[in-house]
């Protein structure tokens, strides 16, 4: 065995599994559907319109990979 080739053979899995870790992480995110329902109720606090604070939840929603829903009206 020639230990010149191992070395870079080795170096190039341990890069590769590294990188797969990352990439596997980076892509594991739990959605955050609560905090959708917690910024609608602040906006509906805020005095803000029912229409525009459920376009806002919608679009939490989406930007976090959660189910559309309707909240429940306070």
């Amino acid at each position: 065995m020639n230990i010149r080739r191992i070395r870079p053979r080795l170096a190039a899995l341990a890069l590769a599994a590294f990188g797969f870790a990352v990439a596997l992480t980076a892509t594991a995110g739990v959605p955050r559907c609560d905090q959708c329902l917690d910024q609608y109720y602040a906006c509906r606090y805020a005095g803000g319109d029912y229409n525009a604070c459920l376009e806002e939840f919608w679009a939490c929603e989406r930007a976090n990979g959660c189910p559309l829903s309707l909240p429940p009206e306070i």
